[in-house]
């Protein structure tokens, strides 16, 4: 639509004025605002046609217009054609608090000044009384001008949502709530407040704010009245916050520049024919979104694509979760049974919903990745990996497409909109982070509770990851959300604790092992089933002094080698410099060693992986390798020893090592199977060495990062089964009695105390930073129909947070990445730090994400010979503008006085 200069009245042709602005193009031609807002209605009914579920299609029409889900349909595509009413208004179409506006804007402005609208800065409307500061950099916002225009009031912090709901959507719509009640503006229903909207919602404004409104309306079949009337049901802030999310999603669909090039070659008139706009933009985002956002495809042939040549002999649980409908689903089975194909058949027996597999590490989120890729060979599916370091992924980094399978596309490249794929694995972070209280949570909200939620690896979770996913459950629980979570060692206590926060009450069913407990809000039910892998493991438990731990840990090793060339032998310890020295010793003794562990680049990190999986995986027939690394080698992946010698851990890191032994070969009730190749010994060997002090009591810093009262009580019950711990007989003894409950401590516990103090300082934190879904909550819980504007507000009260919020980090780390223009390794960026930092290519920023890796600032210095590259301060706001997108948080550094990359042990201090 091409827009002329010439002069005209506001009033003309409908009352809509096509001149006001909704975006600007990188040369400043005008997108009319009405066609915008139009556009935003289209693409809403096309995801509430096509992508929203139909559980959240019937949460939200119990809300808006029960027992009318065409009604409700209606008003959530008009509620969100209004999201950007508030942009008609002086300060937004004059930009009059932007010192970056178009360039052309003036030009704008002179233009709509001579039709008859007003530019002047706006006051309070209040003689005598100016704008304070939190009026200018809050009440600017558009949002929350669209929020006075549909309510025709401004919120108090004690008011009930659901009385003004639709202004509580549209002025969330970017991300915050309106009205924001927090340091940058406590803005409750004052005299200025009122009286400045009031000034913005007046004469030629107001008249254009009410003819949008109207047009709008019009265009879907919606009323006024209905804008007005108060949600229903207890459910109204679960749907609040999803339609928040539905707008904000189909206000970036409509905003796309493809979006709007369609909407600018249209000759329909938007102004008299607003419901003909709709109508023809809606056929374009039914041919788009399958190839932006994406729509959901199921599996063809699921069992084969499942299960491959064992589709006919499914586990008991296998066979279990093919029953199981909506609700949480808890698994625990033994390492190495089935569990990641249970939780995808679970997945495949309720139709029409994407997935979401959440693990515990990159590592694992990327080996995850390739099998879910190997399950949809035979359906299309868009999809995403979602970390920090997905670029470097050859999922992203391989421009060619296979006409079946998984495939990017460009709208979900973005980080912003990746968490939407229909199909997605990332990193447990993603998860937890909608349970947070951040920008842009409704619509993480949205996008988690919309599909099939499956986390692997939930034994894992500290104390503060589990209060934060109990959170997010109990969200889960609200929307009725199908959830799995995966573990092999899940304390019984922290069962309940997850199943009760999905349920939102208390349940009395006591979990079984190897088993799964399945619960929704009416039923909760524990089965137990019968284990796949069921045999005598040996365990080992030595003390060794700590200052001799290190030559344990090799002698042992060389040892086993002496003994079988051939043994594939694993070396899994706590700490990354126990790590480092383990491999460097057994190097520098001739034997092939592999090292994995955190203080490695990125890519090498990745390639490491694959290596692995090459040579020590399940189904690698290849022999005489030695690994070394920390706790990541415990998790997910699918790897195959002989022996492994393990530091001591807790009770559930401890079973999750072993399950890396002999792995590939079946076993049941302690008969072995078919071996792939000879074993060195008739049954897997796991020795675990426990470090002391001169005294013999548990060594506190080796124990590091674990706290020694898991650790003494781990050992303490494995010296009391004797050597022998029966899997899968002994599981749930052993981490039930070595866990610590911080909900009921045991204060008799020598460490008791210890571990109660660090668990309460966990919980105390998450406390700090949750949205509180849970019904522990009281009367501060988030969800019901008595939540109030305040309370609303805080769910996005914060800044968007970074991804370490949903880790305890005592010592928060650092991205690093090395320069030197010699560099002997191929992990080192050898050109300027210049051209690193400043590119924008995406060929040279996908290099330096690889060249990355984390370091706690504490050891940047001389002390360690890593030293910060002067002149790059991530402090400096100017500085980091400079920077390419993926480059903004990284740290340029030097090696000095000894300190090295070495190509198989990483980054070494001096």
């Amino acid at each position: 639509m091409n827009l002329d200069d010439s002069g005209h009245r506001p009033e003309t042709r409908g009352g809509v004025d096509p001149h006001l602005w909704g975006k600007l193009d990188a040369g400043n031609g005008r997108y009319p605002l009405l066609c915008h807002l139009l556009d935003t209605s289209a693409a809403a009914l096309e995801l509430w046609d096509k992508w929203l579920r139909p559980g959240l299609r019937h949460l939200i029409t119990a809300a808006v217009s029960p027992g009318d889900e065409k009604g409700a349909r209606a008003l959530v595509a008009s509620v969100a054609g209004l999201h950007d009413v508030g942009k008609a208004n002086r300060v937004f179409q004059g930009q009059l608090y932007n010192r970056r506006g178009a360039a052309n804007l003036a030009r704008i402005v002179n233009e709509l000044a001579r039709s008859g609208y007003d530019f002047t800065l706006p006051n309070s409307g209040i003689e005598g009384i100016s704008v304070p500061s939190q009026y200018t950099t809050v009440l600017r916002r558009h949002e929350a001008v669209g929020l006075f225009v549909t309510t025709g009031d401004w919120p108090d912090a004690n008011d009930a949502v659901v009385d003004s709901w639709v202004g509580a959507v549209v002025g969330g719509h970017h991300g915050y709530y309106h009205p924001r009640f927090g340091a940058a503006g406590k803005l409750a229903r004052t005299s200025p407040t009122v009286s400045y909207l009031k000034g913005l919602t007046a004469g030629a404004w107001g008249a254009q704010q009410d003819a949008l409104v109207d047009a709008v309306l019009v265009a879907n079949g919606s009323t006024r009245q209905q804008l007005h009337r108060p949600l229903s049901g207890d459910k109204s802030t679960t749907a609040i916050l999803l339609m928040t999310g539905l707008v904000m999603l189909a206000d970036w669909l409509a905003s796309d520049v493809k979006s709007v090039a369609h909407g600018q070659s249209l000759s329909i008139d938007p102004v008299a024919l607003p419901a003909e706009w709709v109508k023809t933009r809606r056929a374009y985002f039914q041919a788009s979104v399958p190839k932006t956002l994406g729509v959901y495809r199921d599996l063809e042939d699921p069992l084969h694509s499942i299960m491959g040549e064992f589709a006919s002999h499914l586990s008991p649980l296998q066979q279990a979760a093919q029953s199981i409908g909506r609700g949480l689903w808890i698994a625990t089975e033994t390492t190495g049974s089935g569990k990641t194909e249970a939780a995808m058949l679970r997945h495949a027996a309720v139709p029409g919903e994407g997935i979401l597999f959440a693990l515990p590490t990159r590592a694992t989120t990327d080996a995850m990745f390739e099998r879910m890729s190997g399950y949809f060979s035979a359906s299309q599916n868009a999809a995403a990996l979602l970390h920090g370091h997905r670029s470097l992924n050859s999922f992203y980094t391989n421009a060619a497409q296979a006409e079946k399978g998984l495939h990017a596309t460009s709208w979900l490249a973005d980080t912003r909109n990746a968490l939407f794929a229909p199909v997605s694995v990332g990193t447990c972070d993603q998860v937890l982070l909608g349970g947070l209280r951040q920008k842009n949570t409704p619509v993480r909200l949205l996008a988690l509770a919309n599909r099939h939620v499956v986390i692997d690896e939930v034994h894992t979770f500290d104390h503060y990851q589990a209060k934060l996913l109990e959170e997010m459950l109990a969200w889960w629980g609200d929307t009725d959300t199908r959830v799995t979570l995966l573990s092999a060692s899940l304390p019984a206590a922290v069962s309940r604790r997850y199943a009760q926060a999905f349920r939102g009450a208390e349940i009395e069913v006591t979990p079984q092992y190897p088993g799964h407990l399945s619960v929704t809000a009416s039923v909760a039910a524990s089965c137990k089933v019968p284990s796949q892998r069921s045999y005598e493991l040996h365990v080992s438990v030595h003390p060794v002094v700590a200052s001799d731990l290190l030559d344990e840990h090799v002698r042992r090793v060389l040892e086993y080698r002496r003994l079988s060339p051939d043994a594939r032998i694993a070396v899994v310890v706590n700490q990354v410099s126990r790590a480092l020295e383990v491999g460097r010793r057994l190097a520098e003794s001739g034997h092939r060693v592999i090292v994995l562990h955190s203080r490695m680049a990125a890519g090498h990190r990745s390639e490491i992986a694959r290596d692995l999986h090459d040579v020590a995986g399940k189904g690698s027939s290849a022999r005489g390798v030695i690994v070394v690394g920390t706790q990541v080698i415990e998790s997910s992946l699918d790897l195959d020893f002989d022996h492994m010698v393990s530091d001591l851990a807790p009770a559930p890191s401890l079973i999750q090592r072993a399950g890396r032994l002999w792995r590939s070969t079946t076993v049941v009730d302690g008969v072995w199977g078919e071996h792939r190749f000879a074993r060195p010994t008739s049954a897997p060997t796991f020795d675990v060495l426990m470090a002391t002090d001169a005294t013999g009591a548990l060594d506190r810093v080796c124990s590091l990062p674990y706290l020694p009262g898991e650790l003494q009580r781990t050992a303490d019950a494995l010296r009391d089964m004797g050597v022998r711990v029966r899997i899968p007989d002994d599981v749930q003894h052993l981490v039930d009695t070595a866990s610590f409950n911080a909900r009921e401590p045991d204060l008799g516990d020598a460490f008791g105390e210890l571990e109660l103090i660090a668990a309460g300082t966990k919980l105390r934190d998450a406390n700090d930073v949750v949205v509180p879904f849970h019904h522990d909550h009281g009367y501060d819980r988030i969800l019901g129909r008595e939540t109030t504007q305040l309370q609303l507000s805080t769910v996005t009260e914060r800044d968007e947070l970074a991804e370490h919020f949903t880790r305890h980090i005592e010592r928060p780390t650092v991205d690093c990445f090395i320069v030197s223009a010699d560099g002997p390794s191929k992990w080192m960026w050898r050109g300027l730090t210049e051209a690193a930092l400043y590119s924008r290519d995406p060929n040279v920023m996908r290099a330096v994400l690889a060249l990355t890796f984390p370091l706690s600032p504490s050891a940047l210095g001389e002390r360690t010979g890593v030293e910060e590259i002067a002149g790059f301060d991530r402090n400096d706001e100017a500085e980091i503008r400079r920077r390419g997108p993926m480059q903004r948080n990284v740290i340029p550094v030097r090696l000095r006085d000894g300190a090295v990359y070495d190509d198989v042990l990483g980054v070494r201090f001096r």
